[in-house]
């Protein structure tokens, strides 16, 4: 079962009740932030859902003063500091907020799987763009991507056509120039895509859910699917464990 945290007006979550003893243990969450299940309609106090289930006691950080402590000076929630790589350096996890987890898929195997099979790289990207839709349902990702495969598609197929109807020894099928500038509303298309997609989670991961998502717009330009995976996984890692790496 998942529960959810409301905190000055914020939900957070899901997490499992496992988290809930743990986050309470890191001091995190208190017994009187109110949670509800999936299944509840009511907020009720962290101390009524767990009852008398012990609470996990947090192994101690390791010392190391000389370390610096990452994400130092930002918080989020409940005051607690996001952004720590490890619970070593004295970091605590936090609260996510409650929302979407993007697709966790290690973008290396998105990049092996489609050097294999190229389509997978295509079918990963409108992956991507659906969850983008989750979170900006105004965002054009989709169609944009659709119009960008179909282009070059329809020109080809035109192309084909009127070479067999024309004479081998004539003139240059007219279907060229159209084939070519379809290939072109094609590449335009798909740029327009990534980049509405760019748009799309650097307003969320700002706004809604603010953990500063700066993106790069050669990297979306050239990598634009192993790119935006890289922060799926960072943000999905962070909604799960309450760690979020650096970009």
């Amino acid at each position: 079962m998942k529960y959810y945290i409301q905190r000055q007006l914020n939900e957070y979550g899901p997490y499992t009740l496992a988290d809930l003893q743990r986050y309470v243990a890191l001091g995190n969450i208190q017994l009187t932030d109110l949670t509800r299940s999936e299944g509840m309609t009511d907020w009720v106090p962290v101390s009524q859902v767990l009852g008398n289930i012990p609470v996990p006691v947090p192994a101690p950080a390791m010392a190391n003063p000389g370390a610096p402590v990452y994400g130092a000076g930002t918080t989020y929630g409940g005051g607690t500091v996001y952004g720590g790589p490890s619970a070593g350096y004295g970091v605590q996890p936090t609260l996510a907020p409650a929302g979407p987890i993007p697709p966790d898929f290690h973008w290396a195997l998105v990049l092996l799987i489609g050097f294999f099979c190229g389509i997978f790289q295509i079918v990963w990207l409108f992956i991507e763009a659906g969850f983008v839709k989750k979170i900006d349902p105004e965002s054009k990702g989709i169609p944009l991507l659709v119009g960008g495969l179909l282009s070059p598609v329809i020109g080809y197929f035109a192309l084909i056509a009127t070479i067999g109807v024309i004479d081998r020894n004539g003139p240059a099928p007219a279907a060229v120039i159209p084939f070519f500038l379809l290939l072109m509303a094609g590449i335009v298309l798909h740029i327009m895509a990534v980049f509405q997609m760019k748009s799309s989670l650097e307003n969320y991961y700002n706004t809604v859910e603010p953990i500063n998502l700066r993106l790069s717009g050669v990297m979306t330009f050239f990598f634009a699917v192993y790119y935006f995976q890289h922060h799926f996984s960072r943000i999905a890692a962070w909604k799960k464990t309450g760690y979020l790496q650096p970009q």
